[in-house]
C-alpha cells in the first residue's frame, strides 16, 4: 500500500512538474513521495541478504535513470535514484567501518551531495538517517527539525517541501497497521525511470 502510495504521489508531482507549473497542489501532493522511499530504502538496507548486492542494483538503477531524468525534467543534475545511493554509502560505514574512516567516508558522502547538484541532496540524505536511527513518532519530530532548518535557510523559497511531513506522518500510522501487501519489486524499481520516459514522450507529442 505504501509502495503504491510513494509511486502515485510521485507520478503526480512529476505532471504537475512537467505540465501544470501553474497548479502548486500537483507538486504539494508530490512531497508525500520522497520520504515514503526513504523509508523503503532504509527497509531494504535493514533487511536485504547482501547490502553490497543492494547499493550496485541502486547503482544500476541510478545510472538507466539519468537519461529520462534529463530529458523529462530538462535538468543536468544527478536523479534522485544517486542521492539514495549516498545516502546507503554513508550508512554502511556508519554500520561496517570503525575509526576516522567511517568519519571520513560520512563526510565524503555528505560534502559531495552539498558540491554534486543532485535531486534532494543534502536534505534526502539527512532524512534518510532520521528514518534509520530515530523511530516511531519521533520520526515527525525530527523531519520537522530538519524541514525548519531548511525553511530557515531557504525562507519562502522552501515552502512547498513543508507539506513532505505527511509522508512521514503516514509511515507512522502504516507502522502500527503493518500492511502486508507489497508490489512486484520489478515494478517498484523500473517505474522511476519507466514514468518520467512515458511523461517526456507525451510532452514530446504535445508539440506534433
Amino acid at each position: 500500500m505504501i509502495q503504491g502510495l510513494a509511486m502515485m504521489t510521485m507520478l503526480i508531482d512529476h505532471i504537475g512538474l512537467m505540465f501544470f507549473q501553474e497548479q502548486p497542489i500537483f507538486r504539494l501532493i508530490g512531497r508525500i513521495a520522497f520520504p515514503l522511499y526513504a523509508w523503503f530504502l532504509v527497509q531494504g538496507y535493514l533487511h536485504t541478504r547482501s547490502r553490497r548486492t543492494y547499493m550496485q542494483r541502486l547503482f544500476v538503477l541510478a545510472l538507466i535513470s539519468q537519461v529520462p531524468f534529463t530529458l523529462a525534467l530538462g535538468t543536468f543534475k544527478l536523479n534522485v535514484i544517486f542521492t539514495l545511493l549516498c545516502s546507503l554509502v554513508a550508512l554502511w560505514a556508519v554500520d561496517h567501518v570503525s575509526g576516522y574512516p567511517k568519519y571520513l567516508i560520512t563526510v565524503v558522502v555528505l560534502a559531495s551531495s552539498l558540491i554534486v547538484p543532485m535531486d534532494y541532496g543534502i536534505y534526502g540524505i539527512l532524512l534518510v538517517f532520521i528514518f534509520r536511527f530515530v523511530e516511531g513518532w519521533k520520526m515527525i519530530s525530527f523531519h520537522l527539525l530538519l524541514n525548519g532548518l531548511y525553511f530557515l535557510i531557504d525562507g519562502l523559497g522552501y515552502w512547498i517541501q513543508m507539506f513532505s511531513i505527511f509522508g512521514t506522518i503516514l509511515i507512522w500510522i502504516m507502522m502500527s497497521v503493518r500492511p502486508r501487501k507489497t508490489i512486484n519489486k520489478w515494478i517498484y524499481r523500473t517505474f522511476y525511470p519507466a514514468h518520467l520516459m512515458i511523461l517526456w514522450v507525451i510532452q514530446r507529442l504535445q508539440f506534433l
